[in-house]
């Protein structure tokens, strides 16, 4: 019970300090694996009332708080593109999206991988 309060009073805290930064890639990328967490812990925790012992079953809170963070985090770093973003005479900064394509010429296949370290919007 302890640690639940504790969970509760940290998130209630992290949702009080994300808003109040800046809308950076990584604040993004933050927020989306704070806003998966929180959906997995409820997602896992509305799953523990369709087990015959609930007690017992008390880990599908962290099975779905740590699924969450994981999606969340995978969806954060694909809205941030870029390394380095100006726009506007402001600079952000973030984590790469890294991505791959195939391409074929002269019967040849390639596989290209690229990500965007700098974008500068005009």
């Amino acid at each position: 019970m302890k640690k639940l309060i504790g969970a509760g009073v940290l998130i209630v805290f992290l949702m009080s300090v994300i808003p109040a930064s800046a809308e950076t890639r990584g604040s993004i990328v933050i927020q989306d694996t704070l806003y998966g967490t929180i959906t997995g812990a409820i997602i896992g925790t509305a799953a523990i009332v369709f087990t015959e012992e609930p007690e017992d079953n008390l880990d599908y809170i962290a099975y779905g708080a740590a699924t969450g963070a994981i999606v969340g985090t995978v969806f954060g770093v694909y809205e941030s593109t870029a390394l380095v973003e100006i726009e506007n005479g402001e600079t952000k900064i973030a984590m790469p999206t890294i991505k791959t394509s195939i391409k074929n010429s002269d019967g040849k296949t390639a596989v290209e991988t690229k990500a965007d370290f700098v974008r500068v919007n005009f």
